[in-house]
């Protein structure tokens, strides 16, 4: 009973002086590059042209269909990119 308030406690503190920041459409992506070393022409095939890729990397914003086809590419949930 102790420890589980004390976990509680510490859980509180931790949430309230130290978020765990958001991340963005974009930043997963990149994150999620990185992990695997991939170059933005390696997506090409996955959400389209060379093009299209770097402009989402610049910082675009990912469509509904690029988001779903990232999101199987990478097998992760495709709100990550939403």
């Amino acid at each position: 009973m102790l420890l589980e308030l004390l976990v509680t406690l510490i859980e509180k503190f931790e949430e309230t002086h130290y978020p765990i920041p958001q991340g963005t459409p974009h930043s997963m992506l990149i994150h999620l590059m990185e992990a695997r070393d991939l170059t933005p022409e390696a997506l090409a095939g996955v959400i389209g042209s060379r093009e299209v890729v770097w402009e989402i990397v610049n910082g675009a914003t990912i469509n509904k269909a690029q988001a779903e086809a990232l999101a199987e590419y990478f097998r992760v949930d495709v709100n990550l990119f939403e």
